[in-house]
């Protein structure tokens, strides 16, 4: 048998457990799990932003619906203030259905068109001023009525 020289056996060492992994660069599925989480992130901040947009538009709109209740009086020169809820009407139906017809429809075609997307419990009976109302010259509509359902059709598709 070959004979081992004792400086060969010094350079053994014992069992020794290995070197801690150092922290950076981390492994590759927390790459994965960081690119998800920075997915979610921006898709949370798109979503965000979006309710927050409509949230203002809203108000926008529904500010406007206060300032022509307070600027026409339902009373007096009625059919300025039926034209401009009209109007108010119309540029929240474009914004919501922006495929459709709706910008075009006129008289009968328009109230049946905001009725059936009111729900059934609405007073869309004061809808119907829409109709003709702006074109006469004293037209008799409930104001109330016509100002609460406007207010319901900006808060639902504003």
């Amino acid at each position: 048998m070959n004979e081992v020289s004792p400086e060969l056996l010094e350079q053994l060492r014992d069992i020794h457990a290995a070197v801690e992994p150092g922290w950076w660069p981390p492994a590759p599925a927390w790459w994965i799990l960081a690119a998800l989480l920075l997915a979610l992130l921006l898709w949370l901040l798109r979503l965000a932003s979006k309710c927050w947009s409509i949230r203002k538009r809203r108000a926008r709109l529904l500010a406007a619906l206060d300032r022509i209740q307070n600027q026409f009086d339902p009373a007096a020169p009625a059919n300025e203030y039926l034209s401009e809820l009209n109007r108010l009407f119309r540029v929240v139906a474009i914004r919501a259905f922006p495929g459709t017809a709706s910008s075009r429809l006129q008289g009968a075609a328009w109230v049946e068109f905001m009725r059936s997307l009111l729900p059934d419990g609405s007073n869309t009976e004061s809808l119907a001023a829409l109709e003709t109302g702006p074109y006469q010259p004293e037209p008799e509509f409930d104001a109330a009525g016509l100002y609460a359902v406007a207010k319901e059709w900006i808060k639902r598709y504003g």
